[in-house]
């Protein structure tokens, strides 16, 4: 009779243990996410052929995502854009950055995931897009910048986005360079290997020859680097080939290395506490649910090298405005529509609901 009571009140002891425990995790886990920026992601509509949107109010605040959007249903075909931002708010050293006032896309990467496939397709900052504010054309980066009072910077990128590769974005995240560097070091810092020493003396870049696993500020410059230097017997010169493609294929390289690391966390915990350190600088979309977002980062997990592929947009140097930018040779919607037939060929639709 004495061991049944025993038995009893270690069973009780362990199940309030386990009840503190998902308290103290989902604790954890609301804090952090209340610390993520939200933004509202709009559908106005656009007037005329000329590009000018529809007011959303002096405030500037766009309007929810329509009806239609598949919110947190993480089913069927996935598309969320990723967007580094240059903003300069919350670093303290700018000595590598230089200062100025506002934010662009510094990187913009949309993430495909469709059945068993997944692809990243990454947009070069300058490439050149038709304005949806006035009906210009305009380099990607700058759409960060918004419509003024009439539309957010997301939101303006975000539908420039979408009329580039023919798909509706489900969700939006960004993070700023400060939150880049975070989360670099949350993971334990990035591995980044090359023949020769090499440096950079605008992004702050300086690696030696080999393999260094880099810390959160040297990953950043080696992602933003644009005037990569290599040291050769005859002193440092240009690292041949270097252009704003080899740098986006770096970015998406880190990517996709990136959620192959996912496969090493063993609970939405340890993803929880690695995005901790990241959540102050990150800003999402407001129709993104603390649940659904630990349910796409767990879905993430085993997605390395082998199962993302990675789609390129091929480009041609071009001048407008008498500032350099780059040109689409293929359509980008093509581009993603070939990626998605493989997986949704005899398939009606690729989305749910």
């Amino acid at each position: 009779m004495g061991t049944t009571h025993l038995n009893k009140r270690l069973m009780l002891g362990g199940l309030a243990a386990g009840l503190i425990l998902i308290a103290l995790a989902l604790a954890f886990a609301l804090s952090t996410w209340g610390a993520v920026d939200r933004v509202a992601i709009g559908r106005p509509e656009v007037e005329g052929s000329g590009g000018a949107v529809a007011s959303e109010g002096a405030s500037g605040s766009a309007q929810p995502v329509d009806s239609e959007g598949t919110v947190d249903d993480f089913e069927g075909l996935q598309v969320v854009l990723l967007v580094g931002s240059d903003s300069r708010e919350d670093l303290q050293d700018l000595e590598d950055f230089g200062s100025f006032e506002g934010r662009r896309a510094d990187v913009v990467m949309v993430f495909l995931r469709v059945g068993s496939r997944a692809g990243v397709l990454s947009l070069p900052r300058d490439l050149v897009v038709k304005n949806l504010c006035d009906g210009s054309d305009s380099r990607l980066n700058m759409m960060l910048e918004g419509c003024d009072d009439l539309m957010n910077g997301p939101t303006l990128l975000t539908l420039v986005v979408e009329q580039l590769i023919g798909e509706k974005v489900d969700h939006f995240a960004m993070v700023d360079l400060a939150g880049f560097q975070h989360a670099v070091d949350a993971i334990g810092g990035y591995e980044i290997c090359v023949r020769r020493p090499v440096r950079d003396l605008r992004s702050g870049l300086e690696l030696p020859a080999g393999c260094t696993v880099a810390d959160g500020p040297q990953t950043l410059a080696w992602l933003r680097s644009r005037s990569t230097q290599e040291l050769t017997d005859n002193g440092w010169r240009p690292l041949p080939g270097m252009n704003d493609l080899v740098r986006n294929e770096r970015q998406r390289e880190f990517l996709i290395d990136l959620m192959g690391q996912l496969s090493d966390f063993s609970s939405p915990q340890d993803i929880a506490s690695t995005a901790s350190a990241v959540a102050p600088y990150v800003t999402v979309d407001s129709q993104l649910s603390l649940v659904g977002a630990v349910d796409f980062a767990w879905s993430l997990r085993g997605l390395g090298s082998g199962a993302v592929e990675e789609l390129e947009v091929p480009v041609y140097d071009d001048v407008a405005g008498g500032a350099a930018v780059l040109r689409a040779s293929e359509p980008v919607d093509e581009i993603v529509a070939e990626f998605l037939s493989v997986e949704t060929a005899g398939d009606s639709s690729t989305r749910s609901g």
